[in-house]
């Protein structure tokens, strides 16, 4: 009665109601942690994971008509989602198959381990084998000597990167905006100014001109 309500908490929808028109699904990773011997965890994703199959949570849905697939479906689509960040960019591919569009896909995807944090694995998969993924890069920061994260594919990719940015391609990150976001867009200002042969001001303008334009989008929290 004295204190207030508890914030809501937003989750990216990771499917398409052109898929599964009467489904809901949304991807949650359980925070859970101590206090001493007391355990603790986060309120919102502990309770979806640990909640009955009667459970009745209160939802309500936030729109973001800015963080879509394109609208022309042969436009490229390179897509960067660590964690659950990934989520919204099932959806974008649910939605590009099931609507048949031509445009290549390209997911950068990271998180800890390979064997236990490869979220929607044999979905990917799938879609690679398909062809609608065009191309599927992973990094998993804890399976090896050194940390190794999306912004460093990106990084060997850089070329390639770049040439579908000259093709048209649309970019989206959807993730972590303390450190995943300011990293992934340093790199691709990085990139820009090396593939382009211009100073570091003059992409970062042009990585500007993306945004303004459309074609650089970001869901970060």
């Amino acid at each position: 009665a004295v204190l207030r309500p508890l914030a809501p908490r937003l989750y990216s929808i990771s499917s398409s109601p052109l898929a599964a028109p009467d489904r809901v699904e949304i991807t949650v990773s359980a925070v859970r942690f101590g206090t001493g011997d007391r355990p603790r965890g986060g309120v919102a994703s502990t309770y979806l994971a640990d909640a009955a199959d009667d459970a009745d949570p209160r939802i309500y849905v936030q729109r973001n008509n800015n963080f879509g697939p394109p609208p022309d479906d042969s436009a490229p689509m390179i897509m960067i989602g660590p964690g659950t960040g990934v989520a919204p960019f099932r959806s974008f591919l649910q939605a590009r198959e099931a609507a048949g569009a031509s445009g290549r896909n390209w997911l950068f995807f990271g998180d800890r381990n390979f064997e236990n944090d490869f979220l929607y694995q044999a979905e990917w998969l799938r879609y690679r084998k398909q062809g609608l993924l065009t191309k599927l890069d992973v990094a998993f920061s804890r399976d090896g000597p050194e940390k190794r994260y999306v912004q460093h594919v990106m990084a060997e990719r850089a070329s390639e990167l770049y040439a579908w940015l000259e093709e048209g391609a649309v970019l989206y990150v959807c993730g972590d905006a303390e450190r995943m976001a300011p990293d992934v867009d340093a790199e691709l200002t990085r990139i820009v100014a090396a593939e382009s042969g211009s100073d570091p001001e003059a992409a970062a303008e042009r990585v500007m001109g993306l945004r303004k334009d459309g074609r650089y989008l970001r869901d970060v929290y």
